[in-house]
């Protein structure tokens, strides 16, 4: 995750923002009893020169996320997957900035306690909060959230949102800082009546 990969990871890719919808939600089985339906998923992706993260817009309280990479780490490079308030999203101006020292993509770098000589990641899961997906990186420098980093293709962490429903989770790959997203916590459907 050192520069000398971001700026490798980054040539030749323009700014992409998107996010696109997987519908996640709980189904009905054969007999009209509800049946679990795959957990949410957001994907790190590349649509032609593009870096995206698609996938689910919403998840339930409670429930799994789980977020999969799908790029090649030998073309693209690595991501995080990293937690962030809409505040701290970099803009298209301030990429280059973002590993600037207090900027985003240096603090979750430290987070996952990098080694910029060696690329070695020493936390590949860093996360403050409760168990599972709830913390975000704020304004305050000392203040960290949780975020994965992953360099394999087809790599997968799954995790409860511990969030409260009414949240909006935002996004962002540091290594990428293009890739943003948001993914709305809801209440979960009330079971049917017996």
């Amino acid at each position: 995750m050192g520069h000398a990969r971001y700026k490798a990871a980054r040539r030749g890719l323009p700014a992409a923002v998107a996010v696109g919808a997987l519908a996640v939600a709980l189904g009905a089985g054969p007999s009209g009893a509800q049946t679990p339906a795959e957990p949410a998923e957001i994907v790190m992706k590349i649509d032609g020169r593009s870096l995206d993260f698609k996938g689910s817009k919403q998840v339930v309280a409670g429930e799994q996320l789980r977020i999969r990479n799908a790029t090649n780490p030998r073309r693209i490079g690595p991501h995080t997957f990293t937690l962030v308030t809409a505040r701290l999203l970099p803009k298209p101006r301030s990429f280059k900035g973002c590993f600037g020292r207090g900027r985003i993509c240096r603090r979750v770098a430290v987070a996952h306690r990098v080694n910029f000589k060696t690329e070695k990641v020493g936390r590949p899961l860093f996360k403050t909060g409760k168990e599972g997906w709830d913390k975000s990186f704020t304004r305050n420098r000392t203040s960290t959230g949780d975020t994965w980093f992953t360099a394999r293709k087809s790599e997968t962490i799954s995790q409860v949102v511990s969030a409260k429903a009414g949240t909006t989770l935002r996004y962002m790959c540091a290594i990428h800082p293009e890739m943003q997203g948001r993914i709305d916590v809801v209440q979960g459907a009330t079971p049917p009546a017996p």
